[in-house]
């Protein structure tokens, strides 16, 4: 049993800590409810934007009175704040420079470059920059992203010359455009190798994704030894990394790592699939425990579609009955109703439902899609 700090609420993360027998304080990104704090030997409710610069004492002197001997980051948001912790107190785990460095999207990029890690072509937008000039160095279309933001938020694809003028911001990452299909590498490691390796197709990104992926042995190997490259060359020694990738005619290219575990509902479409409960083993991993030997393969596949209809006032809903009777639906949430106001979808956190399904082959699973696709209708009444 240790003292153990979560940074960041989600409660799949915790609740495996408790059962493993710690003393869980956690870090939550604002108030929390009387009845949760109940759970925790501490909490602290301060959210992290206060906290990107520099740690507040009082927050310290709180971190300092729970002894902790571990502190472990479950959500995207609270990885640096965590690294910041673990160089104050002098703990275990992913060092504050590398959680920097796989922040910053343009640092990460020529830091995979040092390795010989093949990536899209990229360039920071500085004020010298010129439309024109972008386009030459990078082609169309031109993908343009924040540099440190996850879940798609802010990235576009601009296919024109008065698009890349309008919204090529200053410090904005440019990138060139690649064709081909994207997937995920969800990897766990132990003392710096890889014990466990997932890959995750996205059907639709930020919309629907399907694990595991079926690709060519050849392909598949490929992909994992440039993941496992990543992780050895960004020095990333226990725990769990999300890694992109896009499979391109030339081979496979390295898109951008998270050191965390992934959003999406991935996590429980790793257990539905393979069989255990990965929350567990990322705990085991980050709490210095050799977590029991993982499944090399897994025994089925497993989905999630989310939905959003966009923007506007919703008038009527149909096919949620349809849905309703799936025999491979594991989880289906659904948060709106006629009349109910949908703010715009900037990141995949904006969905208002979505639906995990589990199978033994993929192709009920996507038959299940397509019969939910087909028949959930959402009209909207008018546009924000």
């Amino acid at each position: 049993m240790a003292n153990v700090l979560i940074v960041g609420r989600r409660g799949r993360c915790y609740r495996a800590a408790l059962k493993m027998g710690h003393n869980v304080f956690l870090w939550s990104d604002g108030p929390l409810h009387e009845t949760r704090k109940k759970k925790f030997a501490g909490c602290i409710e301060t959210p992290f934007q206060s906290c990107e610069k520099q740690l507040p004492k009082p927050e310290l002197d709180t971190i300092r009175a729970f002894n902790i001997n571990f502190v472990i980051a479950a959500t995207e948001s609270s990885v640096d704040i965590a690294a910041m912790i673990r160089e104050e107190f002098k703990l275990s785990g992913t060092p504050l420079k590398i959680s920097n460095i796989l922040h910053n999207k343009n640092e990460m990029k020529h830091e995979a470059l040092k390795h010989g890690i093949p990536i899209t072509k990229f360039h920071l937008i500085t004020d010298k920059d010129t439309p024109e000039a972008l386009i030459e160095k990078l082609g169309l279309p031109l993908v343009v992203k924040p540099i440190a933001e996850s879940g798609a938020r802010g990235v576009m694809v601009l296919k024109s010359i008065e698009q890349v003028r309008e919204h090529a911001k200053l410090g904005l990452l440019a990138e060139s455009f690649v064709e081909g299909t994207e997937v995920s590498v969800e990897t766990f490691i132990h003392n710096g190798r890889a014990i466990f390796h997932n890959i995750t197709d996205y059907l639709h990104q930020w919309k629907k994704s399907i694990l595991p992926a079926t690709l060519d042995q050849d392909l598949e190997q490929n992909i994992i030894k440039i993941n496992d490259q990543v992780i050895k060359g960004f020095g990333v020694k226990n725990g769990m990394t999300h890694a992109e990738f896009y499979l391109t005619k030339d081979g496979p290219v390295f898109g951008e790592m998270a050191v965390r575990p992934p959003g999406g509902y991935y996590m429980d479409l790793i257990e539905y699939a393979y069989g255990f409960n990965p929350w567990q083993t990322y705990v085991e991993l980050e709490t210095a425990t050799t977590p029991a030997p993982l499944p090399t393969k897994a025994n089925k596949y497993a989905c999630v579609l989310m939905f959003h209809p966009g923007a506007g006032i919703v008038d009527e809903i149909t096919g949620i009955e349809t849905i309703k009777a799936l025999k491979e639906i594991e989880q289906f949430t659904f948060k709106i109703v006629a009349g109910s106001e949908v703010a715009e979808h900037d990141s995949t956190s904006s969905e208002i439902g979505h639906v995990l399904m589990s199978a033994r082959s993929r192709k009920i699973l996507l038959e299940k899609l397509k019969t939910i696709e087909d028949n959930l209708v959402i009209k909207m009444k008018c546009s924000l």
